[in-house]
């Protein structure tokens, strides 16, 4: 992140950026803000617009960061950045658990255990590690549902996101939940 004396000895300042960008302390400089695509396939471009003085003055209206580089994105564009907010924060829990099983199959490996379909969990300690990696596998769906309702509804859809995922690993369907409504809302009629 830039200081603020670093942001004043800049000519302008380019935002490549999928993401909101606090942009109060660009006030009063050239500025553009483009996709991180562009930032990346045309920077020389972008960098001559700005030596050029063909950049727009940043005025702040005192308003957060807003959704205002959303506006013009496709469909498509739109389903991807919310994909992709849920895989980059899923694959913490991809990598340790597949660390944690592969150490698990390594010390059964080590120990001489026969590898059939229980290999991993021969020794104590290979089961140890399976146990740990498989519980972090179980947290991947939740948390690509989870952060996918973030990305497109801030708090409120992480909640809805995080049950749904937690309810698709469990193999539930709305209409089981609702049959099981269903049974409870009779027998507590008729009891």
């Amino acid at each position: 992140m830039l200081t603020k004396a670093e942001i004043e000895a800049c000519d302008g300042i380019i935002v490549a950026a999928d993401k909101n960008v606090e942009m109060s302390r660009f006030d009063g400089k050239k500025v553009i803000i483009t996709k991180v695509s562009d930032g990346i396939k045309i920077p020389e471009e972008l960098i001559n617009r700005i030596e050029a003085g063909d950049a727009p003055v940043y005025h702040h209206t005192g308003v957060a960061a807003s959704e205002s580089s959303a506006e013009g994105e496709s469909f498509g564009r739109k389903i991807y950045k919310h994909l992709m907010n849920g895989v980059s924060n899923m694959l913490p829990f991809t990598v340790a658990g597949g660390i944690f099983i592969a150490l698990a199959f390594l010390i059964d490996t080590i120990a001489g255990a026969p590898q059939d379909a229980s290999f991993g969990t021969h020794t104590a300690a290979a089961e140890f590690f399976k146990t740990i990696g498989g519980f972090a596998f179980n947290f991947m769906v939740p948390v690509l549902a989870g952060y996918i309702g973030k990305s497109i509804a801030d708090r409120p859809g992480f909640l809805v996101g995080l049950v749904g995922g937690y309810l698709a690993t469990t193999g539930s369907t709305f209409a089981s939940i609702l049959s099981g409504w269903s049974e409870l809302f009779q027998s507590s009629l008729f009891c």
